[in-house]
């Protein structure tokens, strides 16, 4: 009878040796893995903040950005031209400047840096602290609203009034000084608001939904913007409005948002499934994303609709106001919008606390048609100026009124 295990014992000694080996090989592989560690760390640490960021910046450009052809650019070109000036930039103010002058080149309406100061300083935080908010009606900043006992209130600006910002702060980084100009009697002077230090005046900044009545038998549904989770809150309000025959839908001021929301924003008004808009990558093997309204407000409204726009309607308010045009679900009265639609999935921290977004999604509406560049021309076009707002009219809104009344 053969004895295995005696038999085994000759081949002891290979199966020590291989297992050396693994160890071995297990061994020098963490030692070149903690080696590369330490040695892109110590780059990271010893290269200049500047060269960091535009690498960073450059990089994920290059590899997401959703033209190939960058526009016919040659982006390596620019890149190399653009390198040796933003790394000896002096200050970070200089640096961005070079950084939004670069990525401009692109023409598009979305890939931009943010610098730490930009990052920090949201606008809702500014209207917040000033107690007043602003809105871009053609080349004018005009001012929309004003909180009561303010400090925008307390140096006189008022509903209307046009605003240019006069080199921004004072010594201690506070106050902001402004031309100020009233579009009714002419009149100019020079404002000092300085903010509010830890008060903020949250009545300023719009609700993302808002709605009521516009007039007898017709409601009225704002959507400021198109924020993660409001699938909820717009069944409420289209619940809550739904009794009305007919119903105004304002995007005005709309900058978009998620396209979750706006597709659950269009299943209102239109079937779910029905496409609203397509959009395509970088990488065209994957052929185009459709996106379909959805049901996820878990409500419909089938009355008379008229969807108000304007200069402001930005991105994802563009993609509803089309889809509601092209399948003649609603009339679209205002002015015409932004032109500024592309799809983001990319917005990366930078190495010094800046902000980059990139543009990876082109986007074209349910008839195939590039929405950049185009945007969305009102059925009914009317305009809005600084003095209809001092005097408290809304000659959009009387707009979508009246052709809601007609027969």
């Amino acid at each position: 009878m053969m004895d295995f295990e005696s038999a085994a014992v000759p081949y002891l000694p290979i199966q020590r040796r291989l297992r050396m080996r693994r160890r071995l090989a297990i061994a020098t592989s963490l030692v070149v893995a903690v080696v590369c560690v330490v040695a892109v760390r110590h780059h990271l640490a010893t290269e200049p903040i500047g060269e960091r960021v535009f690498d960073q910046v450059t990089t994920t450009v290059t590899v997401r950005y959703y033209d190939r052809s960058f526009h016919g650019l040659d982006w390596p070109a620019l890149v190399a031209a653009y390198r040796p000036r933003v790394i000896a930039a002096r200050t970070e103010s200089e640096r961005y400047h070079l950084l939004s002058e670069m990525l401009a080149k692109l023409g598009d309406s979305h890939t931009a840096v943010f610098s730490p100061a930009d990052v920090s300083q949201v606008q809702d935080q500014v209207a917040q602290a000033l107690g007043a908010a602003f809105v871009t009606l053609g080349h004018d900043r005009v001012v929309a609203r004003v909180a009561p006992r303010s400090p925008a209130a307390d140096a006189g600006l008022r509903p209307g009034l046009i605003v240019a910002q006069q080199g921004g702060a004072d010594a201690d980084g506070g106050a902001r000084a402004f031309m100020v100009r009233d579009p009714v009697s002419g009149r100019t002077w020079k404002a000092l608001v300085r903010p509010a230090r830890g008060v903020s005046f949250d009545q300023v900044v719009q609700a993302d939904v808002d709605w009521g009545k516009a007039a007898p038998h017709i409601g009225y549904l704002r959507m400021a913007s198109f924020p993660n989770d409001v699938q909820e809150e717009l069944g409420w309000a289209v619940s809550d409005v739904s009794a009305n025959p007919s119903l105004i839908l304002d995007l005005r001021g709309n900058p978009g948002g998620l396209i979750d929301a706006v597709d659950a924003a269009a299943g209102i008004f239109i079937p779910p499934g029905t496409l609203v808009v397509s959009g395509a990558g970088r990488y065209h093997i994957f052929g185009r994303r459709r996106f379909v309204a959805t049901d996820d407000a878990h409500v419909r409204y089938t009355g008379k609709l008229v969807v108000l726009v304007d200069a402001n309607s930005e991105s994802g308010a563009e993609a509803l106001a089309s889809a509601l045009q092209i399948y003649h679900r609603g009339v679209i009265v205002g002015e015409p919008t932004a032109k500024h639609v592309l799809g983001v999935e990319v917005e990366e921290s930078l190495a010094d606390g800046g902000l980059l977004r990139v543009a990876t999604l082109d986007m074209r509406d349910a008839n195939g048609v590039l929405l950049e560049g185009k945007g969305v021309t009102p059925d009914v076009i009317v305009s809005r100026s600084p003095a209809d707002i001092a005097r408290g009219h809304d000659p959009q809104l009387r707009a979508a009124i009246a052709v809601l009344s007609e027969p």
